[in-house]
């Protein structure tokens, strides 16, 4: 084969890459989902707290949450605020931005919204789990070993 073989295969293989790219273009851009057609977001409403503990503090970290963010989950399910909580540690802790996530499925987005009466009732419920001087010591260390990296709300895609 010589050199102007091998430019001339080149170039057909880039015109016919070019060419599948156009069509598969067409056929993705022809195909757009319509909301509330197609699909619906969901009511309910996942809030996802992304966290970086010391892979050395993890048990600590989880401990602690168990007697304070676990309990506050319940009394939210309770009170219909939530419906699910959850808890998830990375495998392989480092090796990514955070390793610890904690996701809280609200009923609606209207549970997001300010309540001053849900408020106090939360609050007050939350007390008798946890004293305030329990909670400061609790929680007493937790900025060193512990970032935040964000707090993202997602809804579901629900396909009609």
């Amino acid at each position: 084969m010589t050199p102007v073989h091998i430019i001339e295969g080149n170039q057909k293989m880039r015109i016919a890459a070019t060419l599948a790219a156009l069509a598969a273009f067409g056929f993705a851009t022809s195909a757009q989902a319509e909301i509330w057609k197609d699909y619906a977001p969901s009511k309910a409403v996942w809030n996802l707290t992304m966290v970086t503990v010391q892979p050395n503090k993890i048990d600590d970290y989880l401990m602690g949450l168990k007697k304070s963010w676990v309990d506050g989950c319940e009394i939210s399910k309770k009170q219909g605020v939530l419906e699910d909580c959850f808890i998830y540690v990375a495998e392989n802790n480092a090796s990514g931005p955070f390793n610890v996530l904690l996701v809280q499925k609200y009923t609606s987005g209207a549970m997001r919204e300010p309540d001053e009466a849900r408020y106090k009732a939360y609050m007050q419920e939350f007390r008798k789990k946890l004293a305030e001087d329990t909670q400061d010591k609790l929680v007493e260390g937790y900025n060193e070993f512990r970032t935040f990296h964000g707090e993202m709300d997602f809804r579901r895609v629900e396909w009609k």
